[in-house]
């Protein structure tokens, strides 16, 4: 081969004609078989002058040696060695030593492979002589450039020593004390940056593959002479040469190995935070972000030390304060084309998240608020900015604190804001507002009549209704949660709120405030339900005339935010006044599906499509339910999402790397660096993880698949026969997308098992035909034991709390349809159970912390708990798990399964300790409630061993400050009298008296309407333990239920006791009791099991005593009396 026929090649290849490239990519293809090709690429990448075509060189040499090394000779390969080893030692290019360097990495990576390989296969021999001895050659070369006393060459030995630790970081390590001692000298003589800089890339390195523990002491003394080298190379590095200098920080913070940091987690912090806080040119903006990146990181991963130094926390929340009002943020400027705030701002946001979904608000938030407070009042309009912002980062991670807490100051806080003059202080507060609106709910509604003016007033201004910008987007935002906030009491402004959105859609000109008033109607609808109604045709008048026609690149916007609008307006109001444009939209967007490739337009579609099939069910047209199942299975299907360099590669030459011909002015860039992950690949595993730093997971084709699994969810639920003929491809689509490397696409995909599994099983029981029913159990029955341990899976090993969660509560809903069919599979209850303990254990991946105090304990589990240092995220998902229990109980108590007595033993105590001293309200109110649910659902056997602390525990609490707590308490009381039967008869005189102290002032209804329930539960175990002449004019004095009616069963079971074997007592009460079932009979609140007992109770008497009753019933209004009639007649 000719070099000159390769270079002519070479050449073409950096053309921008299209064909040009594809010829000489396909000529290099063929040329790469001869025997010589690498040689030749070797040797014009060594004598070439044009830098473009050597670097190209280089890129093919790798490529091919990468991708074909067993084709390779070893003569070959030394060669190629050799000359390099030789060439970087003479080179002077900068550009070119940096592919030689990734060259020989290249090389010298396989050596290590091929030597492994041969010492496995002499492993069995007693000589190993003739090991191979490439890689010495390498160390040999190392060792005499880092001895040398020239400057230049030690250079050149440290960046050849940092590449063979970035590409072979295993091998290193294993002559650690050389190397050690080489770091150690390099980072404290610091001879020059380039030998200093190299030393940190060195133990960078080595951290990333650190394994061993008896290395860690030594890396932890470097750590301190690591962090000065790093803030001396800050000092004098050009910025743009420091962009990898915290890679370090990075590499200790995921070490394999616990306790690496140690003590120097604070100069850390202090590092951090000096760089975050260089707003100057000295330093880049993404490495700022990096620095408040590792922040954030440490605050999820040592959440216990900066507890337990809680002085480190303010530094921090000042530097944030800092950081946000210091940086320049034009609401007035910014669109929804560019980012919402600049990067620095954002990673200052993710720090801040990262504190209030890791630490406790009771230490955090009151740190947070001491410092917000004096901005607040600040002069300066940048202060108050930043103070609204970090009110906004902190509120989702800390809500129930901040609403049990703070919630009158906050909201007049954020009133204030709104009507700051400053735009980018009212911006800001509408930020906040919002954020606040999509966690709180309850109180804050009281709030909406003092702010929905001023956002009505916002929106009609001028400048508002024609100008697209971050503070518009804003308004809209904070609107649309206000409105999801909204009680009975305070709806009354919606008509007005509905009034003004119609004036701006109609008076601007502006598409894209059209499409942010468009997506506020579904939260009205939702909140108004069928009053919504009357406002359903203008609204569907504003979007017919988007859906008529197909949309141009300009239009297709807010085509897709007027089919998602629909889709919200059809899942709020149903189908009766919105079904025929439903319709007509369906058909019309999957007639469009193949003609408008964008990923925005299918997840619109996947949306309609999923609310069609929820609010048509068995209407929906079969067509277009085979039409959205089959581009369903293509979007879950496709590979688009992926958008990194490695997939970009793959659908290219095998060795050819198109991506990296740059024929701009610069030229050829060599992209892709040393990935220095060598882990297992002397066993030939690929490690592509899909989970890689340079894997782009969020974009608009994961948010389509998102769409699409979700829209599956609805479909299974609510149109499970239509898809029946799918069931295979849809559950391998499923369990495909629980893996799925992203959090919201796997959220969807645990729901849609949910869906899946609880819609065949209720097909299995409303199914007549009997060999179909047996069909439709047997496929419910294979897919309770294929995928329950999916999602048992997902919550034992998912990093994220909020996935764990979803598992739980999707596991919790599959148990509450299957019931006792579940003990066709106790071993798959069992391990549900498990999983659960798990939680409560704080045993799951997404509960670990790091482990350094363990380590300095000597090991075993230090952490508390009992609550005390939780974030709420962190309750959030124990009393997720606990929610389980009552369900889990019943179905196991009923099948009387071996395991269940001793997970009791272990489960009941474990929540009890969550009772601590200044336990919060919503641990108090979740154990005390958990298991009063759980104790309904146990036998008199089970309960024994428990009895007395359960007894005390309940009785303790009927005392609460918070009103559910109490009421949780009372219901527990009652529960457990009745499943204790006989064995707390000596405690009724004691139960009663405490009810009578509570009752005299209590004012909550729900506590009355459970004492109530609590008193008649006692009689039905024991009258005679009871003073009925006592007890029953108080009872009726506080009947009848105005709030509890789940306690109707109890109290009419007593009712119907009382009547039969104690009518001398009862009978003054039975007119107001006749009067109370009419009025409660046909309540929406009361269970189907009590109204069979109420009707009893009618019925009983009637046939006996039916003058009396025929008497009352005179008594009732004409609606009351029609209500008994119809149950009378009912048989």
């Amino acid at each position: 081969m000719q070099s000159a026929t390769l270079i002519h090649w070479l050449n073409q290849l950096t053309e921008p004609d299209t064909e040009k490239v594809k010829q000489a990519t396909k000529q290099l293809q063929n040329l790469s078989l001869t025997n010589d090709f690498l040689l030749q690429l070797f040797h014009i990448f060594r004598s070439e002058q044009n830098d473009q075509i050597r670097i190209l060189a280089s890129v093919l040499l790798r490529r091919k040696i990468s991708k074909s090394s067993t084709t390779v000779s070893k003569e070959v390969h030394e060669t190629l060695k050799h000359l390099l080893l030789e060439q970087i030692q003479i080179e002077t290019n900068q550009r070119i030593r940096k592919s030689l360097f990734e060259l020989i990495g290249t090389i010298a990576k396989q050596d290590l492979q091929n030597e492994v390989i041969e010492k496995k296969k002499k492993s069995t021999k007693k000589s190993n002589k003739n090991e191979t001895t490439g890689w010495k050659e390498y160390l040999h070369l190392c060792g005499t450039l880092v001895q040398s006393t020239d400057l230049k060459q030690l250079e050149l030995g440290m960046c050849l020593f940092a590449t063979l630790a970035t590409y072979c970081g295993r091998f290193v390590l294993e002559h650690w004390p050389h190397t050690f001692n080489l770091i150690t000298t390099m980072l404290k003589t610091r001879s020059s940056t380039v030998v200093c800089e190299q030393a940190l890339i060195i133990l960078t390195n080595l951290v990333k593959v650190l394994h061993q523990k008896h290395y860690v002491q030594t890396i932890v003394d470097l750590v301190p002479i690591a962090n000065e080298a790093i803030q001396y190379l800050f000092v004098n590095l050009k910025a743009a040469n420091t962009t990898n200098l915290l890679d370090f920080y990075e590499a200790l913070l995921d070490c394999e190995v616990p306790n690496v940091i140690g003590t120097h987690l604070q100069s850390i912090i202090s590092t951090c935070l000096q760089i975050a806080l260089r707003n100057d040119e000295s330093v880049l903006e993404s490495v700022r972000y990096n620095a408040l990146s590792i922040l954030a990181e440490i605050c999820r991963q040592k959440k216990k030390v900066l507890l337990k130094n809680q002085a480190i926390l303010p530094p921090i929340i000042q530097a944030l304060l800092q950081i946000i009002s210091s940086t320049a943020i034009d609401s007035n400027t910014i669109t929804d084309d560019d980012e919402d705030e600049p990067v620095v701002v954002a990673g200052a946001n993710h720090v801040l998240e990262a504190m209030s979904y890791h630490l406790s608000p009771e230490k955090f938030v009151p740190l947070v608020i001491s410092q917000v407070e004096p901005m607040l009042q600040s002069s300066v309009a940048n202060e108050r900015k930043a103070a609204y912002y970090v009110l906004s980062g902190i509120i989702d991670g800390c809500c129930d604190y901040i609403n049990n807490n703070y919630l009158e100051p906050y909201m007049t806080a954020l009133k204030l804001g709104l009507q700051d003059t400053h735009s980018d202080v009212s911006s800001a507060a509408l930020l906040a507002l919002g954020e606040t609106c999509a966690v709180l709910e309850g109180e804050i509604s009281k709030y909406s009549v003092q702010i929905l003016p001023i956002l009505m007033e916002l929106m009609v201004k001028p400048e508002n209704m024609q100008n697209h910008n971050l503070k518009v987007i804003r308004i809209y935002y904070a609107v649309e949660e206000i409105i999801g906030v909204l009680n009975d009491e305070h709806k009354n402004s919606l008509p007005e709120v509905l009034r003004v959105l119609f004036h701006v859609h109609a008076s601007t000109t502006n598409t894209k405030v059209r499409e942010l008033v468009l997506a506020v109607y579904p939260a009205i609808a939702i909140v108004m339900e069928d009053k919504f109604a009357p406002y359903l045709e203008p609204v569907i008048t504003q979007l017919s005339p988007n859906l008529s026609q197909k949309p141009s690149t300009e239009t297709l916007p807010v085509f897709c935010t007027s089919l998602n609008t629909l889709a919200s307006l059809c899942r709020a109001v149903g189908t009766d006044h919105c079904k025929a444009i439903l319709m007509q939209a369906l058909d019309f967007s999957l007639n469009l599906y193949s003609e408008i490739d964008e990923p925005e337009f299918r997840s619109a579609v996947f949306a309609l499509g999923g609310a069609a099939s929820r609010v048509l069910k068995n209407e929906l047209n079969p067509a277009h339910i085979n039409k959205m199942t089959e581009h369903i299975f293509g979007s879950l299907r496709s590979l688009d999402w992926i958008e990194d360099v490695a997939a970009t590669e793959n659908r290219k030459l095998e060795w050819v790397d198109e991506e990296q011909i740059d024929t701009a002015s610069n030229g050829i860039s060599d992209a892709e660096g040393a990935t220095g992950d060598e882990d297992n690949d002397e066993d030939g595993s690929d490690n592509d993880e899909l989970a890689d730093e340079g894997m782009t997971i969020e974009n608009a084709h994961v948010e389509e698949k998102a769409a699409a699994i979700e829209a599956l969810g609805d479909i299974v639920e609510h149109c499970m026969v239509a898809v029946w003929a799918h069931l295979k491809d849809i559950v391998e689509q499923i369990k495909n997308m629980l893996e799925f490397p992203n959090i919201q696409c796997a959220q969807n995909a645990v729901t849609a098992a949910g869906n899946l599994l609880i819609s065949i099983h209720k097909m299995g029981t409303q199914t007549q035909i009997e060999h179909e029913k047996q069909l439709v159990q047997n496929e419910s029955d294979r897919l309770l034991v294929e995928l329950i341990p999916n999602l048992c899976t997902i919550i034992n090993t998912s990093g994220s709390r909020s996935l764990a969660q979803v598992a739980l509560d999707t596991i919790k809903s599959i148990l509450e349809e299957v019931k006792i069919d579940m003990l066709k599979h106790v071993t798959l209850l069992e391990k549900i159970a498990h999983t659960v303990q798990k939680v409560l254990n704080y045993k799951t991946k997404c509960q670990q912390e790091d482990d350094d105090e363990n380590e300095e304990n000597g090991g075993g589990d230090s952490r508390e708990q009992d609550g005390r240092d939780d974030a709420e995220y962190d309750a959030m998902l124990i009393s997720t798990g606990g929610d389980l229990l009552p369900i889990l109980t019943s179905i196991a108590c009923a099948g009387k399964v071996s395991f269940l007595p001793g997970y009791l033993a272990s489960i009941i105590p474990k929540l009890q300790k969550r009772l601590r001293h200044q336990a919060s309200v919503s641990d108090r109110s979740f154990v005390i409630g958990v298991l009063a649910e759980t104790v309904q659902n146990m036998n008199e056997t089970l309960i024994t061993p428990h009895l007395q602390s359960l007894f005390t525990m309940f009785y303790q609490y009927l005392l609460d400050d918070d009103e559910e707590v109490r009421t949780n308490a009372c219901f527990g009381i009652g529960v457990l009298c009745a499943i204790a039967n006989q064995q707390l008869l000596g405690q009724y005189e004691t139960i009663l008296s405490r009810l009578s102290q509570v009752l005299i002032k209590e004012t909550n209804r729900r506590m009355i309407d459970n004492i109530c329930s609590c008193l008649c539960r006692m009689m039905v175990v024991s009258t005679k333990h009871v003073p009925l002449g006592q007890v029953l004019p108080v009872l009726f004095q506080h009947l009848p239920l105005q709030e509890d009616f789940a306690e109707a069963n109890s109290v009419f079971t007593c009712f119907n006791l009382l009547y039969e074997h104690h009518f001398t007592e009862i009978e003054p009460y039975l007119p107001k009791s006749i009067e109370m079932a009419a009025s409660i009979i046909d309540h929406e609140n009361v269970l189907p099991d009590a109204v069979l007992v109420i009707r009893e109770f009618l019925r009983s008497i009637y046939m006996k005593h039916r003058d009396a009753f025929i008497q009352v019933m005179q008594t009732l209004n004409e609606p009351l009396r029609l209500i008994v009639t119809k149950h009378l007649q009912t048989s």
